[in-house]
């Protein structure tokens, strides 16, 4: 299932975009909310706050690591398949989902297509697209999963119990039995 959401955020992504360069010419506004949020076309040659824009090889750049980020994402997807970390999937899918919209963009376009855009009083915020929202929501929740979550934060009972012998006790324990013993021998 978390590959069908892969393939549908990216289907509404592309989908959007393409009624954007349709039917929105490059630089123009169209307000939607008077003074805070307006639709737009930008076509954005770099990465998030167009970085990498007046590079000529920025935009190959990012659509390789864009490539690179979405299969590792795969892999984790796949991977991870046990019921215990399904919102850890569903946080790369979304975020694999975003990664693969832009990627398309890159290559396809050479640019990405950017048409939100926001204004806080005289302060506009960068403009963006559906791909970055799902990346900065992927990207969110999977640091809070993983910051969180109590099967990662406790790494130091983890190899507690990974330590243990096959009758249940651990190594330390053992070791402490063994100092007793030779102790007592003595």
């Amino acid at each position: 299932m978390l590959y069908l959401l892969i393939a549908l955020l990216v289907v509404i992504d592309q989908a959007v975009k393409l009624i954007i360069v349709r039917n929105v010419d490059v630089s123009e506004i169209i307000p939607v909310i008077n003074g805070f949020f307006s639709i737009t076309h930008v076509k954005n040659t770099g990465g998030a706050f167009s970085f990498l824009s007046d590079n000529g090889w920025g935009i190959y750049f990012l659509a390789a690591m864009s490539l690179f980020i979405s299969i590792i994402l795969i892999i984790i997807i796949f991977r991870l398949r046990n019921k215990e970390m399904f919102w850890i999937r569903l946080s790369a899918a979304v975020l694999c989902g975003g990664s693969i919209g832009n990627m398309i963009d890159r290559f396809a376009r050479r640019s990405v297509v950017d048409f939100m855009m926001f204004d806080f009083g005289k302060y506009t915020f960068p403009v963006f697209n559906f791909a970055d929202m799902c990346i900065v929501v992927g990207s969110l929740s999977l640091a809070l999963f993983l910051l969180f979550d109590k099967r990662f934060m406790n790494s130091d009972e983890k190899s507690k119990e990974s330590s243990e012998t096959p009758d249940g006790e651990s190594m330390k324990e053992n070791a402490d039995k063994s100092a007793n013993i030779s102790e007592t021998v003595e």
